[in-house]
């Protein structure tokens, strides 16, 4: 026997605004956080060839952070409880942000040698890019 779903409520609006707040949240991530550090790290690339780049493994942290953020997305559309919605947005949105940040430290780590090196080079490396904006 096929299921109705015509008997049952909407979808409070608590679920939708969850669902609207980690779109916002993931999308200001990538464009805040993810774009200007892969484009960092691409300018770093072609000026100073000899600092390693791990592009395979960049990629495929990307596609699978980015996907895993899209299914916890989704999982807000099939849920009916605000409470639970808002955790999935905010679990979105720290997967997001661990993906976005992942080259930056990757780099500085393959670069320095070690992660105890890693942060002084990082700050230089913002430093340095900063130097070159008008």
């Amino acid at each position: 026997m096929a299921r109705s779903y015509a008997n049952r409520p909407p979808r409070p609006r608590g679920v939708w605004y969850a669902l609207a707040a980690g779109i916002l949240a993931g999308t200001a991530i990538v464009a805040g956080v993810f774009a200007p550090i892969i484009g960092l790290i691409a300018a770093s690339a072609g000026a100073a060839w000899f600092i390693p780049v791990p592009t395979a493994r960049i990629t495929l942290v990307a596609l699978l952070g980015f996907t895993i953020t899209l299914i916890l997305l989704i999982l807000i559309i099939r849920t009916r409880t605000p409470a639970v919605a808002w955790t999935l947005a905010a679990l979105a949105a720290v997967a997001a942000l661990t993906t976005s940040l992942y080259p930056a430290i990757t780099v500085a780590t393959d670069a320095s040698g070690s992660i105890s090196n890693a942060i002084p080079w990082i700050t230089s490396w913002i430093d340095k890019a900063r130097n070159l904006l008008p």
